[in-house]
């Protein structure tokens, strides 16, 4: 008793004598220190809240429980961890290392948290070529790549997708409940019934539900080991199943009296989830029946020989970059001032409208925020005006580059409000630029319907590019750094009624020419996103509108 115990004693007096342990836990502490904030991020958010936002929003991280996830999975590849212990390789795991850390101190630089995040991708692939080499890579690569899940979507590739998915969702939604008999009638983004009317929003949309059931089948395929054409089935079909059942979710909302209590809502929506979740797994069952038995988890051979996972006495030295690293991200944290993107506007949007046309009667109209959804603006205003007896609504939007996770650029900015169904989309050219020597703005032209109300309207940006280097720009977070463009992105839409009440298609195209010609020359120099330097470093206020 006596001499096991000494033994037990003696074990762990070298146990903690060991440098390599010593360094696993310095660097396991700075890691924690750097990413807990990140993957745990604190909100003073109910419960129920947290849920709908991981279930449902679609702009929203999910950290905690793909960081819980990931753990499991990297926990059963215990028969691979061996691989850690083998010869590493130092130069691709330095140079993930330095892109984890140039990708982090970027992140904090422009204050870009889900850049911060995804730095620990790089900083695992680093961590794992350095300890076991390409092998260990390899065995661990699903768990460190199940981690992009916890970011959130991209805000430009979202608000390009996310209404148009709105729309056909509410379509979809509509003919399921005519086919079982429950008259509705569909009006844009609205499912419309004699006792209320349902509005598809963001939330409904589905695309959260796609990502969150996409993460699951991915689970799915790693516990019952698929491999190959099987797997790449399932991970195909899970959007389709996704979209499938929130479609049934969206049909449960509009037949539930109740569905506008918070848990209510909630609970229905992880019920389908649920039900989502039982459709791939009799779809796995199927190509089960198709494909043979399960495969193994790992094929022989797939990480290396013996020899090369064989002799492993310098593990210090190997994981000494990963440590320098962690330390490099605590100096950039602690050392760097992050840039502050300019704030505020010299003339709000409502100002310069009221400015422009003051030569007639003007209305101010309160914004639709459950339409606008994710969409956030510096400053906006949408104003009714009077052009030669008929309406015309002129919307004006800034984008701001202060919120990391929202963008302005999104084709609903051509409806002038829920409920609108397009019937006709084209292009026009617009004459006079408003960005000084810019070219003529295209213009999306479309005419829209909501009942008895069509208006026709023409909506662009000022400013901006193509989706990819719009995506490019605000997924490394340029615009809020010192490489931003020169001038703010600006959200324009001029609608006037056609038809009934309204006027002639090309009355109409007059009335919204008109209003651009004069209001062309006032963006010409709105909403500077660089502010001049005075000779004694003080920022001066951007120059009025001319």
């Amino acid at each position: 008793m006596s001499q096991s115990a000494t033994d037990g004693t003696g074990g762990a007096a070298i146990w903690l004598r060991s440098p390599i342990v010593w360094l696993s836990l310095a660097v396991a502490g700075l890691g924690v220190y750097l990413y807990a904030p990140l993957f745990f991020p604190s909100s003073p958010t109910t419960l129920a809240l947290q849920s709908e936002e991981f279930f449902f929003e679609a702009n929203e991280a999910a950290g905690a429980p793909v960081l819980v996830l990931s753990a499991w999975l990297f926990f059963r590849r215990g028969h691979y961890r061996d691989l850690l212990r083998g010869p590493g390789a130092f130069r691709p795991g330095v140079a993930l290392l330095l892109l984890a850390s140039l990708l982090f101190g970027w992140g904090h630089f422009t204050g870009a948290p889900d850049l911060q995040l995804a730095s620990v991708i790089p900083l695992l692939f680093g961590l794992a070529f350095c300890l076991g080499g390409g092998a260990a890579a390899r065995a661990f690569w699903v768990p460190i790549v199940f981690l992009a899940f916890a970011l959130p979507l991209p805000p430009v590739l979202l608000s390009a997708t996310i209404y148009p998915i709105q729309l056909v969702t509410a379509q979809y939604a509509g003919a399921i409940l005519n086919a079982i008999g429950v008259a509705s009638f569909v009006q844009g983004d609205q499912i419309l019934r004699p006792e209320n009317t349902f509005i598809v929003i963001e939330t409904c949309s589905g695309v959260r539900t796609i990502i969150t059931l996409s993460m699951l089948t991915v689970l799915m395929i790693d516990l019952f080991e698929r491999r190959g054409l099987h797997a790449m089935l399932l991970l195909l079909m899970a959007p389709i199943v996704a979209f499938l059942t929130n479609g049934f979710r969206v049909v449960t909302l509009v037949l539930n009296p109740h569905s506008s209590i918070h848990s209510i809502h909630n609970l229905q929506g992880i019920a389908m989830l649920l039900v989502g979740l039982t459709g791939i797994y009799l779809l796995d069952i199927l190509l089960e029946r198709l494909f043979g038995s399960r495969d193994p988890l790992v094929e022989e051979g797939d990480y290396g020989t013996e020899a090369e996972h064989a002799g492993a006495d310098d593990r210090g030295l190997r994981i000494a970059p990963v440590l320098i690293a962690l330390l490099v991200m605590v100096g950039m944290g602690r050392g760097v001032t992050p840039y502050l993107p300019p704030s505020g506007l010299a003339e709000s949007p409502d100002a310069l409208l009221t400015r422009v046309f003051d030569d007639g009667p003007s209305q101010l109209l309160p914004p639709d925020y459950q339409f606008r959804g994710s969409i956030r603006y510096l400053g906006h205003a949408n104003r009714r005006i009077r052009v030669d007896g008929q309406p015309v609504e002129v919307f004006l939007g800034v984008a701001n580059e202060q919120l990391r996770q929202f963008t302005v650029l999104t084709k609903r900015i051509a409806w002038p409000e829920s409920g609108y169904a397009p019937i006709q989309e084209d292009w026009v050219v617009l004459e006079g630029g408003a960005g000084g020597e810019a070219e003529a703005p295209r213009a999306r032209r479309m005419i829209l319907r909501r009942g008895a109300r069509t208006v026709l309207s023409y909506s662009f940006y000022l400013r901006d590019s193509s989706l990819p280097v719009e995506l490019l720009r605000h997924g490394l977070a340029i615009d809020r750094s010192p490489l931003a463009r020169d001038e703010r992105i600006l959200a324009l839409r001029i609608s006037t009624p056609l038809g009934p009440g309204g006027s002639r298609r090309e009355e109409a195209e007059a009335r919204l020419r008109s209003v651009w010609a004069r209001l062309a020359p006032e963006l010409r120099d709105y909403a500077p996103t660089r502010l001049p330097t005075l000779p004694s470093g003080k920022r001066a206020s951007p120059s009025r509108p001319r």
